[in-house]
């Protein structure tokens, strides 16, 4: 029998919801990758900005960039210790007088009134959960110029103008509140108002410091009827959306008194927590993304769960103690959108799904970032980690100077369906111009149940016609991985047969 050769012409994106015989034609596994014309390639690098001034504290729950002048380029970051603002250099702490520091991170509350009245002995301790207390959020929007804010913890809206504040300093009249946004007609949105979970109320138009409703102002509130607290509310398709952990509320804008109809759109398809949401603007118009307790989400004018390639590896291993961490963000120069994430095993984010929303198809990323803001304001992505070092990201091809482990990882390739061993002799590199050397190996089997063993890895690179190989195995996956540079792979080949029925 001769040896053939076949095209290692997989699907694009990485699919991870059946078993590895069960997914043919797919990449099975990977990390650091995305997908360009359908081949895989190692995604942009990121490096440490190097800044001066304050250093960031605490856990980063809250991003936002902007520019209210044609001189100066600000990120606005909040964490559990306080605010922040970076100008492209200098970080400048500008945290409210008084301020009281949140959590970093949920926990369980287990003190004094927690669980059943009357269950388990009194002054010991409790052997079953207590009450759930959310890490602690910020909430950013601007109003014109001035950057409105509300932490969570303490409910208090706060505003900042460059220029003129040193601060955050409270909002005049403005009630207590969970998360804010601000309304394409200028009235800055209040969810969990006053201290009630369900409450929305909204102030005047063009005046943030009128909110009690008069027949000569726009201010006004609604109680909606919600099973859980609001997290996060967003401008969208003319609307404003709110969700809380199992809804999505619509409130529209109405020419009479009320100001704005409200309506539930969704249940069971709430955001896991306050940066759980985005909001994507394309030339379909804006469409929202989110990650909520059991699925990702999407809306485009109604709310549909996001078919996700990778929904099992997420959601079987994913800390929903922890959602409140949680943070979706835009990468719109390679129209993707970023869910991260606990893994099981972590109190902080640690993973990324990516979602190329123009192709539809997914992959992984392995890093930990607590907060992200897109490029626009910034020349590239900015980000924040758990030390509270700022990054720039898509920029140059390492991970601040070290290799990224990026890799790609097939579905087992067989003769037949195994019935016989195949064997293969040779591998034919394929590479885009300018890619960086790769390696390649072989995770085999004997037999489909048996325990793998790996041949390899072989170093490959622009110009290697062939990659000699002596391998006799009934099924094998290619590994193919970067060694330090990035790199975009072609239509690399195999040259194999059939061999023995052993």
């Amino acid at each position: 029998m001769a040896f053939d050769q076949s095209e290692l012409a997989f699907q694009a994106g990485i699919f991870s919801n059946r078993s590895r015989r069960a997914s043919k034609q797919r990449w099975v596994d990977g990390d650091l990758v995305r997908f360009r014309d359908g081949v895989p390639a190692q995604i942009g690098g990121w490096q440490r900005l190097t800044t001066t001034g304050d250093q960031i504290t605490g856990a980063a729950r809250g991003i936002i960039t902007f520019r209210p002048s044609q001189t100066g380029r600000y990120a606005a970051i909040g964490t559990s210790a306080g605010a922040f603002l970076y100008d492209g250099d200098g970080i400048t702490a500008i945290t409210p007088t008084g301020f009281q520091p949140g959590l970093g991170g949920s926990v369980i509350g287990d003190g004094w009134g927690a669980g059943r009245y009357g269950a388990e002995a009194y002054g010991t301790p409790r052997t079953d959960g207590g009450n759930l207390i959310d890490a602690s959020n910020w909430t950013f929007d601007l109003f014109g110029e001035t950057l409105i804010g509300c932490f969570s913890s303490d409910g208090i809206i706060y505003e900042f103008t460059v220029g003129e504040d040193t601060v955050l300093r409270p909002v005049t009249g403005a009630p207590r509140a969970s998360a804010i946004c601000v309304s394409d007609e200028r009235h800055v949105i209040a969810f969990g108002a006053d201290g009630v979970p369900g409450r929305v109320a909204w102030s005047d138009r063009e005046n943030r410091s009128v909110w009690d409703p008069l027949a000569t102002n726009r201010a006004g509130s609604y109680d909606v009827q919600a099973s859980s607290p609001f997290q996060c509310g967003h401008r969208c398709r003319g609307a404003i959306l709110g969700w809380t952990q199992s809804e999505v509320f619509e409130f529209a804008p109405l020419n009479n008194a009320l100001v704005y109809d409200r309506e539930k759109i969704a249940t069971k398809a709430g955001a896991a927590g306050p940066q759980a949401v985005v909001v994507v603007t394309d030339q379909t118009g804006e469409s929202a993304y989110w990650i909520g307790r059991d699925n990702f989400f999407i809306y485009e004018g109604y709310v549909r769960v996001l078919d996700c390639d990778l929904h099992d590896y997420v959601f079987n291993d994913i800390n929903l103690q922890q959602s409140a961490r949680f943070h979706t963000r835009l990468n719109g120069g390679f129209d993707e959108v970023w869910f991260w994430y606990c893994s099981a095993a972590s109190e902080e984010v640690d993973r990324a799904v990516v979602f190329n929303f123009k192709l539809g198809i997914w992959s992984k990323a392995s890093i930990a970032r607590l907060c992200w803001a897109d490029r626009g304001i910034f020349d590239t992505p900015i980000a924040v980690d758990a030390a509270g070092a700022l990054w720039a990201h898509e920029v140059g091809d390492t991970a601040n100077g070290t290799a990224m482990p990026s890799f790609v990882l097939s579905h087992p390739i067989t003769i037949g369906v195994g019935q016989q061993f195949a064997d293969v002799d040779q591998f034919w590199p394929d590479m885009q111009e300018g890619s960086a050397p790769c390696s390649v190996s072989f995770i085999c089997r004997d037999a489909p149940g048996g325990a793998a063993y790996t041949v390899g890895p072989t170093m490959f690179a622009i110009g290697d016609e062939i990659v000699p190989l002596n391998i006799s195995t009934r099924e094998l996956q290619l590994r193919i991985g970067g060694a330090g540079g990035r790199w975009e792979l072609g239509l690399p080949l195999i040259s194999m047969q059939g061999g023995s029925l052993r």
